[in-house]
């Protein structure tokens, strides 16, 4: 950039920015494998129950529902339907032990002695997922669940949902929570293979990108920084920049897939 390679430059904390804008569009661009996590995520689903009725005197916005019994664990973030109605409400507010439930919205008042299901269709995940590696959901005897978009979730499968497993799909709902379009009836092991959002570059740390690839980061920052200084040789650096992500795109499906293998599209890791 032709500026001095210290802080006295007037550049030096832009050029700081770029790097880390340039780390940044390098991990939107693919799920590279060195952020590949190992293990991958699991996690347990939750058993429906059907054994509660219960009691809604009063019909509105963050009402008050009562069990005919307690529940030992937390209903915080379960679904509840009253098996008469045709739409199913959520359970905002439950402490372990009590009878007692916060619904986010009842237009209905339930005479004591409701029957109802209650069921768990939404599930959170890691902290650090970035993008399912597979597409999917993995269950224990090898079926896969598809990601697909809420919209398209929500047209095919539409409130409320019924019990199925396993589900025909899943949908993200933000960073960390996934919907499954049929909720389970048992408790189930879920595997998703997927990779980390890793933290900025900073300080002394060590990059999270292999040694072989940080020239990359080097050519994106390079032209990131030409960018903030409406440099004119930006064109040039863009080219070096994204010639070397197609190098990586071309050495990373190498190295998922072999030198010359196809991708086995459906395989079942489980069996």
């Amino acid at each position: 950039m032709d500026e001095p390679e210290d802080s006295s430059s007037d550049w030096y904390a832009d050029v700081a920015r770029s790097i880390v804008r340039a780390f940044h569009d390098l991990h939107s661009r693919n799920a590279w494998w060195w952020l590949t996590v190992r293990p991958p995520g699991v996690f347990n689903t939750v058993a429906v129950n059907t054994a509660r009725t219960i009691t809604i005197a009063t019909a509105g916005v963050a009402v008050a529902g009562t069990l005919d019994a307690t529940v030992a664990t937390s209903l915080t973030g379960f679904k509840l339907r009253v098996n008469a109605r045709s739409y199913a409400m959520r359970i905002t507010a439950h402490t372990a032990g009590s009878a007692s439930v916060t619904l986010d919205a009842s237009p209905n008042t339930e005479a004591a002695g409701a029957a109802v299901t209650i069921f768990q269709d939404e599930y959170q995940l890691a902290a650090t997922l970035g993008v399912f590696t597979d597409g999917g959901i993995w269950t224990g005897d090898g079926e896969f669940i598809p990601l697909w978009s809420l919209k398209r979730l929500l047209t095919a499968y539409p409130d409320p949902p019924s019990a199925a497993w396993p589900p025909s799909a899943m949908a993200r709902i933000d960073k960390r929570y996934i919907r499954f379009s049929h909720y389970p009836t048992t408790v189930t092991r879920l595997e998703y293979p997927y990779a980390d959002t890793p933290a900025d570059p900073s300080g002394t740390g060590d990059l999270v990108i292999d040694q072989n690839w940080r020239w990359l980061l080097s050519d994106g920052g390079l032209y990131f920084a030409y960018l903030l200084k409406s440099d004119k040789r930006a064109p040039s650096a863009k080219q070096d920049y994204e010639r070397g992500i197609q190098q990586l795109t071309d050495y990373d499906r190498r190295m998922r897939q072999g030198q010359d293998a196809a991708e086995v599209v459906g395989r079942r890791p489980y069996r």
